[in-house]
């Protein structure tokens, strides 16, 4: 009678956690859905208020909000109570990590769904959602350490792609970047999509396409990419493409003129005034400042090129080596980033003729950078 017993009060535990986690999965894709809603630099702040209030219950950082400046996070977590007592009780750290690890295989996780949201003049700026499960032992140093898993699933508005401008996968698709970091700090694993405030409604879907079954099935989903699949994919698709690209180089046409523009700190147009060869190594070029497309002036007037960098600058332009894309007289458009507070020019087309064409695409770019407004970057 008792092992009856027992067995019914297991078959509702297991029929409770599951009911729980329906229900908060519900909550998470009536969040999400309603986030797919909206664009940035489009929607209205008064909607995105509307929305705040509504999950006032879950927001955080609740400080002055107004149409002309509101910046809130909306914290959707599952199992709420056990996560407190992991996260800010240590005595009972060790309990819950066995709870939570025996109870897992019956569909008992800790999840974490956290949506950001910014306003600025009357107009939403930034949108952030992230995914943070924390269920299964990845690897034995956790069950020593009493750690869970620790994933981190983000997609976010970014102002520009500055820090990945050199990177093909920007090239193919200039508004959305999926990334994995080479090394996670703290976590077991991660997968970022960022995209600008230009990207398509595919793209967009893409960048938040969360995979919530994840919350409710037997199995743990035990890889990044399982919590967002649609944002794997892009990496997928880009790792495949650029392996049949193997040896190619970013063509330095307008398409580039215009991400550069957009993701450069500091663009220029130059005349080259002379050119010397300083020794077997390195290429001298001074110029004089013609306009100053964004940025502070750099008012450089000696720049050092390696000859490699020149060679692989002149076939990105021209595929040969005969351009003398460092003219004495001729006007070139410079594109710099600033790398360890160094002005530098990171990209294979950090130099390009200022033809019309390009020109024109360059100060299009520099218009669609948001840097400072939507985000940090």
């Amino acid at each position: 009678m008792i092992a009856v017993w027992l067995l019914v009060l297991l078959l509702l535990m297991v029929i409770g956690i599951h009911v729980y986690a329906q229900v908060f999965r519900w909550r998470v894709e009536h969040l999400l859905a309603q986030l797919k809603t909206l664009r940035v630099e489009e929607t209205p702040a008064a909607r995105v208020l509307k929305l705040r209030s509504d999950y006032s219950h879950y927001v955080v950082g609740d400080g002055p909000c107004s149409d002309e400046h509101c910046a809130f996070s909306i914290e959707l977590t599952e199992w709420e109570s056990l996560w407190s007592a992991y996260t800010y009780r240590p005595w009972s750290e060790r309990p819950t990590y066995y709870l939570v690890n025996g109870l897992r295989f019956f569909g008992l996780r800790i999840n974490d769904f956290t949506v950001g949201l910014s306003v600025e003049s009357g107009r939403l700026r930034r949108i952030s959602a992230s995914f943070g499960p924390m269920s299964y032992i990845a690897h034995k140093s956790y069950v020593e350490g009493g750690f869970l898993s620790n994933f981190i699933v983000e997609a976010e508005t970014v102002g520009n792609f500055r820090r990945w401008v050199n990177r093909p996968q920007v090239y193919r698709h200039p508004n959305l970047l999926v990334s994995e970091p080479a090394a996670c700090t703290g976590c077991s694993g991660a997968i970022f999509a960022h995209f600008t405030w230009q990207a398509s409604r595919e793209e967009f879907e893409r960048a938040l396409g969360f995979d919530l079954g994840c919350i409710t099935r037997f199995y743990d989903c035990r890889t990044p990419e399982e919590f967002l699949p649609t944002a794997a994919q892009v990496l997928k698709e880009d790792a495949d493409k650029q392996a049949g690209e193997v040896g190619r180089k970013i063509p330095c046409d307008t398409r580039m003129a215009h991400i550069l523009g957009r993701d450069s700190d500091f663009v220029e147009v130059v005349r080259f005034k002379n050119i010397n060869q300083h020794d077997d190594r390195f290429t001298v070029a001074d110029y004089d400042l013609v306009k100053v497309l964004k940025g502070a002036p750099l008012n450089l007037r000696d720049f050092y090129y390696t000859k490699q960098v020149v060679d692989e600058v002149q076939k990105a332009n021209s595929g040969q080596l005969s351009e003398q894309l460092f003219q004495p007289g001729a006007d070139r458009i410079l594109y710099f980033s600033e790398i360890l507070e160094q002005p530098t020019a990171w990209s294979d087309c950090a130099i390009m003729a200022a033809t019309p064409q390009k020109l024109a695409a360059t100060l299009q770019g520099v218009a669609d950078d948001r840097t400072g407004t939507l985000s940090k970057e």
